[in-house]
């Protein structure tokens, strides 16, 4: 994982992760969506909604163990 600040320095971005087409959004689970105006949200993809630009899985937690 490669992360720097964006230009403004108000959010810091994944240089090696990219947002994936909407052709292989899975439908109707919760993923991330990134709309035409470059805002990302959480939701759910219907399989029309031309809105939607890209999508991403959302992350996972990282096991813990506690010694």
């Amino acid at each position: 994982m490669t992360i720097k600040l964006n230009t403004d320095q108000t959010a810091a971005v994944d240089q090696s992760y990219f947002w994936q087409p909407m052709t292989t959004c899975p439908l109707s689970v919760k993923v991330q969506l990134l709309g035409a105006g470059g805002v990302a949200t959480y939701g759910n993809w219907d399989g029309y909604n031309g809105f939607w630009k890209g999508w991403a899985p959302l992350p996972k937690r990282k096991e813990q163990h506690n010694e």
